[in-house]
């Protein structure tokens, strides 16, 4: 069977969705579907990419369009619409035709109404996933038009049980709808022995951040609070964003921040591996936090904001839930460093929790839809 994913962006943009993305085409492709993915060129990214890549069982198209104005038009969701929509709109008609697929995976808002509007014209099965909490405002012309989509697909995916429920808080039928769970590569994501030596870490208390530099992550209120740390324990950063220059300005301040720039998905587990800690301070409704359970895969206990649906990716047994702020960041991580045995009780837990949610059994959920 033939499935067109249609996502605004994919690899080799970074993300934890492009991450998904490319496990999610992997994953499908062992299970014997041809998959054709549309997208855009990386729009937040720097890096090199082709138009066109291709192979026996995977095409991916990505449309030239205009980069780097994705972070500025993040708080203006009309402007931000307006300036994803139409090329997908434009190439997807053409792309149904060729490629006429039996099942059309949107992801995202924007992929949703594109597919739900050709699918009326094509007669094409849509499903939909969500990979963000929208807290969509009451008695809006947002939410109306939001309800269409969703009424729209034959099927709606949330990523976290909290995504399904502001789904169904739309008066969408409770029977196409579901949620998902990303999954990782446990043979990849694993503990690294050795890690902290090889890294030149082994004598430091190391507490990390991976992801966006953006303001919705909480890397300011993280920066914040590092300044005042005890100076036995270090921040790394690694990502890339608009606040990277903010946080290249602090570590030129700071001798126990460190910014570590992008590292690859081969390289991670090793980064997971020497650090204590994973921090995940995000000061918005994270979707669910896909670094976090690459770090719980190689034994890395996470202390995570009680946003969004961060609760459901970790629990008391290998992390802790927070609010975030200067000071509560500081008495949390103080508080590992100072009680080493409260880390090492976590730990022993990661890896066994990662292993039962999130292997890559999970893609059983999305497969059913596109077949039912």
């Amino acid at each position: 069977m033939k499935v067109l994913q249609l996502t605004a962006h994919f690899r080799p943009n970074i993300g934890g969705v492009e991450t998904h993305l490319d496990d999610l085409v992997k994953a499908l492709i062992k299970h014997d579907w041809l998959v054709t993915v549309l997208t855009y060129r990386p729009l937040t990214a720097r890096s090199n990419w082709k138009i066109y890549e291709g192979s026996a069982n995977l095409s991916i198209i990505r449309i030239p369009w205009i980069p780097n104005l994705f972070y500025s038009l993040v708080s203006l969701p009309l402007f931000e619409f307006l300036y994803l929509v139409p090329g997908l709109f434009l190439f997807t008609p053409f792309i149904l035709i060729i490629v006429n697929p039996d099942v059309v995976h949107a992801h995202g808002l924007v992929a949703g109404f594109v597919a739900v509007f050709w699918s009326k014209i094509f007669n094409k099965k849509v499903v939909i996933s969500t990979h963000s909490i929208y807290s969509f405002p009451e008695k809006s012309f947002y939410k109306s038009f939001v309800t269409w989509i969703f009424k729209n697909a034959q099927f709606c995916l949330g990523l976290s049980k909290q995504a399904a429920s502001e789904i169904l808080s739309l008066g969408i039928d409770k029977n196409k709808v579901s949620n998902f769970t990303y999954w990782i590569d446990l043979e990849n994501f694993t503990k690294v022995k050795n890690a902290k030596v090889s890294l030149g870490w082994d004598k430091k208390f190391v507490v990390l951040f991976v992801g966006r530099l953006i303001s919705e992550k909480g890397l300011e209120i993280l920066l914040e609070s590092a300044k005042s740390w005890h100076e036995g324990i270090e921040l790394k950063i690694i990502g890339t964003g608009p606040l990277e220059d903010l946080v290249i300005e602090t570590v030129s301040k700071q001798k126990n921040i460190e910014y570590l720039g992008v590292v690859t998905q081969n390289k991670l587990p090793e980064y997971y591996s020497a650090s204590d800690i994973l921090i995940v301070p995000s000061a918005s409704e994270e979707g669910f936090g896909r670094v976090i359970i690459e770090a719980l895969a190689c034994g890395t206990p996470v202390i995570g904001s009680n946003r969004g649906a961060i609760s459901e990716a970790i629990n008391n047994k290998v992390g802790r839930l927070i609010d975030i702020s200067v000071e509560s960041i500081k008495n949390n991580v103080e508080d590992f460093y100072n009680n080493n045995d409260k880390l090492v009780n976590l730990a022993k837990n990661c890896r066994n929790l990662a292993e039962r949610r999130y292997s890559e059994k999970n893609i059983e959920t999305i497969i059913n839809t596109y077949t039912k």
